[in-house]
């Protein structure tokens, strides 16, 4: 779990935003191990099953590569695993592609630009159709690989402007993004804080949400105090950065810290504090909720997803299939969502496509028409203006969730937010 951000315009004020060891095992979807009302068209759910009525491709498989961040010290597991559940759901209930399973060749990366692209260079070398995102904040050096390949990019987190404002990507989401300048606006309008501590992760990509996005947008908005605090990412314990956060009693504290989550809010209820929180996405994932010991409790966070423990059709499909195709423990989170997500919708779109599926076949059957259906998500339409400064942005539209007797709620399914 982890967050960065690339170029936003909010509240008037005009945001820059950015967002190892390789491995080199390709595997159909199948390979993984098992343990609502969106806005995407899905299959009918029959009364035994959320899933629906099983239609099994079995035509010749579409190759897609894809990178995710499991080495270093923050990763993101759940993307890979949110994706495999996602193209398992496809192959095995929508039919696929025209009947063509999709098949993920993999590499992990740590982060790094030069295990990205060798990463990149190893799954060009295998000639996919495409590329999946998911959580590669070494894509810098990625993206170029595969421009130079001439292949799309589709789906997957934005953590850096270059992916955001890559000519062959499509993002059907803005995580790590809008979401932030969302919440800071969120913290300014409508907990009308005039103070905020700003608890972000000590390196890069960390710094630029924490700094670029997340302290600019709340001095923009009208936030008169805020104080930014840095936590070292392997620090095994934050309770020292977390006390200077709640030392003078501000009205908010931003928790901008994926993978220590838990601990910064057991922290801060532990030192006392008693005022409002929130928090990125990936802090209300059930275990990290629980090893919060109750710091999470009313805690607010904004996601770009219909509830994905509700009770919606598209929200039942996703429960169903995670707990049947993704690695046991999985985190349910922004992460893992947006990955599975990205499985049905581009399934969704290439299905509709007549002739070869190429390069510009694909990025067409996108950037063609607008309010195209985004599974437990709001339509996306990409047309570059989604959010400025980052065009392969597809949609920036927010929902606000708060944490409730330990559990994630979600007041509204249908009052987007944007940026």
């Amino acid at each position: 779990m982890k967050h960065f951000r690339r170029s936003v315009l909010v509240g008037g004020a005009a945001l820059a935003v950015l967002a190892a060891g390789c491995g080199n095992s390709t595997s159909a979807s199948s390979s993984a191990t098992t343990a609502g009302t969106g806005s995407a068209a899905a299959p009918a759910a029959t009364a035994s099953s959320p899933l629906g009525t099983p239609d099994k491709a079995t035509k010749s498989p579409y190759l897609f590569g894809v990178i995710n961040d499991e080495a270093g010290p923050i990763t993101f597991p759940e993307a890979r695993q949110g994706l495999i559940a996602g193209v398992d759901y496809v192959n095995n209930y929508l039919g696929g592609i025209n009947g063509h399973p999709i098949k993920l060749a993999s590499c992990i990366s740590d982060a790094s630009p030069a295990v990205s692209a060798r990463c990149a260079t190893q799954l060009v070398g295998q000639h996919p159709l495409a590329i999946l995102g998911a959580a590669d904040v070494g894509s810098p050096a990625a993206i170029p690989v595969y421009e130079r390949a001439n292949l799309a990019y589709l789906g997957g987190i934005p953590f850096t402007p270059v992916e955001g404002n890559a000519p062959n990507a499509v993002i059907f989401n803005s995580i790590s993004l809008g979401d932030n300048a969302v919440g800071a606006v969120f913290v300014a309008k409508t907990l009308k804080a005039q103070s905020v501590a700003d608890l972000y992760i000590s390196n890069a990509q960390g710094e630029y949400s924490g700094l670029s996005i997340i302290a600019k947008v709340l001095k923009s908005s009208g936030v008169s105090k805020v104080s930014t605090i840095a936590i070292p990412p392997t620090a095994p314990d934050p309770t020292p950065e977390v006390a200077v956060a709640v030392k003078d009693n501000p009205n908010v504290i931003y928790v901008d810290v994926p993978n220590n989550c838990g601990e910064v809010l057991k922290a801060i209820k532990q030192l006392g504090y008693t005022g409002k929180v929130i928090a990125i996405d990936p802090c209300s994932a059930p275990p990290v909720i629980q090893a919060a010991a109750g710091g999470a409790e009313n805690m607010y966070v904004v996601s770009p997803f219909v509830l994905q423990s509700g009770n919606s059709a598209q929200a039942k499909i996703f429960q169903a299939a995670m707990s049947k195709y993704a690695a046991a423990g999985t985190a349910i989170d922004s992460i893992s969502t947006a990955t599975f997500s990205e499985a049905v919708d581009v399934q969704q779109a290439l299905s509709k496509v007549t002739g070869t599926l190429d390069t510009a076949s694909i990025l067409n059957a996108f950037k063609t028409g607008s309010n195209h259906p985004n599974f437990l998500s709001h339509p996306y339409t990409c047309n570059g203006k989604a959010i400025a400064g980052a065009t392969s942005v597809c949609d920036n539209s927010y929902l606000v969730d708060q944490i409730k007797n330990g559990q994630i709620t979600q007041a509204s399914s249908t009052a987007w937010l944007s940026s």
